[in-house]
């Protein structure tokens, strides 16, 4: 009782101003109906809180640490780092998972995609992990992205220790931060939703039902996961939408599964109810029965028991928004549409739970990455809100990770180039790069010695305002701590003279750019200096062409030789000033290799510079080999009639550097 305790003082108020009486007894009785350890529930389209109950309880998150797992996956996709036709070879710890299982095998290739289904629909713990260890490179790294997805959300409470959310000492959540989860999961991947509501799926000879039984009891639920172990007991996130309003619920520890099952039915349906009623309290039967001296508990029967006054509402049925990444296999069963139904209709639950009323869904809002608004001139602007603390968190989560965890479109990059090469030496040496990374993403040292200059891209929307402190000084703060947390080489100097070093390697590099809408996003990218000191500007005159940029690049490469750690990526920015042709030759950096340039012209060119760079026979580690570079970036930008300013800004084989979205 003690959780719903906030939420019945902000109640309290509002009955009391009304109607002059103590009714605290009358409006926290609801919170009995939900025979579980904690819930909440919220209206996404107007970001209200309906419910609440013990929210901040902590509670093993079991198998809803997988929505973590299938956000990061889906967020390296729309990325372009990997793609769901990926093939993923299992290895023998993915598949030696206890636990719910998709049914995988030891040495099986399976597409990223039939992983995340089998993730959401078979709760298999052993795509789990072979979708981590893919997208991390190892298990231990891609932990280090949950946390840090999870800092970046404002899940304040939230400790992942697994991909699969099987038990592990300190792994626990809260009902508040698996709504944030699940809300920032919705609004980045609707698309998403077509995986978690497949009601069943066969691999291997083994078909596994979908878990969720909401999805088959009540047409407008689509979503989203359940989960349980012996520690956390039952628990479910559902979310059902019905017109433009999507809800979404979160219970956890219920005792039974039919606990859970009706306590979710009971908030979806109550929750549709008091949209529909404008989000009105409707308490006078409560109020007159506290008038008349009857006590909480006779009162928290009859709400319970007794139907509600009142016809039933109709909803339409929701639809699961298409996919533009998602291939049609994976859409859900169709759902009912067209026609009134009941929501909660089924009769047992009718009996049981028939007809409650809620808050006012103003009452109370969870931190982190909620909107808030404020008067400003004629209208209302929506301001989102983010504390400078949180920033700091996952700056240094991300520093961490940077530094230990090659990307995926690199390794693979770089096994291609082994396959391409002829000579067993440019071959042992990229299978030792590799052999290095992996590991480095089990968290025994760095990628590389040098840990680099910490450069750090921000786009903040025009409408996000951080709290609590300024965001540059929230950056280097993430970067003092993530270097000292992962015993990082501190390689800054304070004056590049008196060459003393700062000892945490603070100031970072910062790049601010302010971009529409409400989000944020911060890109660390840690830069090596043995191939940042082979970097070169040119101010070419426009007559130079493009010829003129080959040749300046070429010999740029061929200069380097050996020092910039090759196979290298080379990144190019063309057009701007003279300072900004070398801004967006690092941001060509950031580009998933493997990945095209939107412009036909660069596209060519990049194919062409490859080429010749390749062929200067350079090679890994600068010892010969047809693998002298992975890939040429360009990054183009308009410039003054009288200049053509060309910048190469190399990356070595690693090219460190990790991304996060609040």
């Amino acid at each position: 009782m003690n959780g719903f305790a906030p939420a019945c003082r902000r109640v309290l108020k509002i009955i009391t101003i009304a109607a002059g009486v103590s009714v605290c007894a009358a409006v926290c009785a609801e919170a009995a109906v939900l025979n579980a350890g904690a819930a909440i529930l919220m209206n996404l389209k107007s970001e209200s809180v309906l419910y609440v109950q013990s929210d901040d309880a902590r509670i093993p998150p079991a198998s809803l640490a997988k929505i973590m797992t299938m956000y990061l996956a889906i967020d390296a996709v729309k990325q372009g780092r990997v793609t769901l036709d990926d093939r993923v070879r299992v290895s023998g710890r993915a598949a030696s998972q206890p636990g719910s299982r998709m049914n995988l095998k030891t040495g099986d290739v399976v597409s990223l995609g039939k992983l995340l289904e089998g993730t959401a629909v078979a709760s298999g713990n052993d795509a789990a992990v072979a979708v981590a260890e893919y997208i991390g490179g190892s298990v231990e790294a891609f932990n280090r992205m949950m946390n840090a997805k999870a800092k970046a959300l404002g899940m304040k409470k939230t400790v992942f220790k697994t991909p699969n959310g099987l038990p592990a000492a300190g792994q626990e959540t809260t009902a508040r931060d698996m709504l944030v989860l699940s809300k920032s999961y919705i609004e980045a991947h609707p698309e998403a939703l077509a995986y978690h509501g497949v009601e069943s799926m066969t691999y291997n000879g083994k078909t596994t039902t979908n878990k969720n039984h909401l999805l088959r009891m009540y047409p407008y639920v689509d979503g989203l996961k359940t989960g349980w172990t012996n520690a956390s007991k039952h628990n479910l996130i559902a979310t059902a939408k019905s017109g433009d309003v999507r809800l979404v619920s979160v219970v956890l520890g219920a005792p039974t599964s039919s606990d859970l099952t009706y306590s979710s039915s009971f908030l979806i349906d109550a929750g549709f109810r008091t949209v529909e009623s404008g989000g009105k309290i409707k308490v006078a039967a409560q109020l007159e029965a506290v008038g008349k001296g009857v006590s909480a508990d006779t009162l928290t029967e009859a709400l319970i028991s007794a139907p509600a006054a009142g016809a039933d509402i109709p909803f339409s049925g929701g639809k699961t928004p298409e996919s533009d990444i998602l291939p049609p296999a994976r859409t859900p069963h169709k759902r009912e549409s067209g026609r009134d139904i009941n929501p909660g209709g089924n009769a047992e639950f009718g009996k049981k739970f028939g007809g409650e009323e809620f808050d006012d869904p103003s009452v109370r809002i969870p931190p982190g990455g909620l909107s808030k608004t404020r008067g400003g001139g004629n209208g209302v602007t929506r301001v989102r809100e983010i504390d400078a603390r949180e920033i700091t968190g996952a700056v240094e989560a991300l520093c961490v990770e940077a530094n230990y965890t090659m990307n995926p479109d690199i390794r693979e990059a770089l096994r291609q180039g082994a396959d391409g090469e002829e000579e067993e030496l440019p071959k042992d040496i990229i299978k030792q790069l590799l052999e290095n990374a992996e590991i480095a993403g089990e968290g025994e040292f760095p990628l590389c010695q040098d840990t680099g200059m910490a450069v750090v891209f921000v786009e903040i929307g025009q409408d996000v305002r951080v709290t609590g402190g300024s965001i540059k000084d929230a950056v280097n703060e993430g970067v003092r701590r993530g270097y000292g947390k992962g015993y990082l080489r501190a390689s800054v100097v304070a004056d590049p003279v008196d060459r003393v070093n700062t000892g945490d390697n603070t100031p970072a590099v910062i790049y601010f750019d302010v971009v529409p809408g409400d989000k944020l996003k911060i890109t660390v990218a840690p830069k090596g200096f043995g191939s940042e000191n082979m970097s070169g500007v040119a101010m070419l005159k426009p007559s130079d062409g493009t010829a003129g940029i080959k040749r300046f690049v070429v010999d740029t490469v061929k200069a380097a030789g050996p020092n910039p750690c090759p196979p290298i990526i080379v990144g190019v920015g063309v057009g701007g000033t003279m300072d900004y042709a070398a801004l967006t030759a690092k941001l060509a950096l950031l580009r998933p290799v493997g990945s095209a340039n939107g412009s036909r012209l660069w596209n060519d060119l990049e194919k062409e510079l490859l080429r010749e760079i390749n062929a200067l026979g350079i090679g890994p580690a600068g010892l010969g080999g047809k693998t002298t570079a992975l890939a040429v970036h360009i990054k183009a930008y308009p410039t003054h009639i009288a200049g053509l300013p060309v910048a190469v800004n190399i990356g070595c084989h690693a090219t460190r550097h990790v991304e996060i979205t609040f």
